[in-house]
Parts: C-alpha cells; structure tokens; sequence
C-alpha cells in the first residue's frame, strides 16, 4: 500500500483512465481546432502515409493525439473552427449552385454583409435618438 491508502499501481490505473477518456474526446476529422483549454489552436492532419500530425500554434513541437490530449486538456470542449479552404470550398459550391458565377455570388455576399452594417448602424441611430 501507499501511504495514502492506494494499492500500488492505482495511480498509474487512474492516470491511464483519464488519458484515456481525454484521447477519446479529441477530434478524428482534421481540421483546425480550439483545444479543451480554450486558449490553444491545433492543425491536426492526416499525411499521405496515414500517420497523424498535431501542431499546436507557436509550439514548433509536433504532437501526436495522445500527447496532445495529455499536454493540452481541460473544461471547454474541442472546437472545430475553419480554415480558408474551407471558406473557398463553400463560396465554390454556393456559386456552383446558383449557375457558377463565382464573382456574382461575391458581390452577393459583399451586398449581404454591408446591408446588414447599414441596417444595424439605422437601428442603432433611431434608439439613441429616443
């Protein structure tokens, strides 16, 4: 026994269990992510040899899923974010659906976000005018 009351070995059992349950709860889709201790971003990849890459922004280490999972835990959950690839992806297949004019639904997107700048900045006007 330890002197804590523990069997030897059980710290070990239970350190293992919460790697574990860390490792279970990452990501197995790559992409860009903010890891559970919501300060850190991590681009986890796939190479082309199939072994996974895990690079936490402005550590030049890479990880693999259990050292991350270890090194880089706690209470948010993992949060996928997107890359702009992924914007350019979505701006394709919008303009693919509306007849493939990609600087059309640009100027679409453009006029979108500035009437919505235009009609929040009204709104704003008319309740400090009361």
């Amino acid at each position: 026994m330890d002197t804590d009351g523990t069997a030897a070995g059980g710290w070990e059992e239970i350190i293992r269990g919460l790697i574990a349950r860390a490792t279970e709860t990452a990501p197995t889709e790559p992409g860009v992510y903010r890891m559970p201790c919501g300060e850190c971003v991590v681009d986890f990849f796939i190479t082309a040899e199939g072994e996974e890459h895990w690079l936490v922004a402005g550590d030049e280490r890479s990880y693999t899923r259990e050292t991350v999972a270890i090194a880089r835990h706690g209470d948010h959950p993992w949060e996928r974010l997107y890359t702009l690839a992924d914007a350019a992806e979505e701006i394709a297949r919008l303009a693919a659906a509306n007849g493939g004019d990609i600087d059309r639904m640009l100027k679409q997107l453009v006029r979108t976000d500035d009437d919505r700048e235009v009609e929040r900045r009204v709104r704003e006007r008319e309740g400090d005018e009361q």
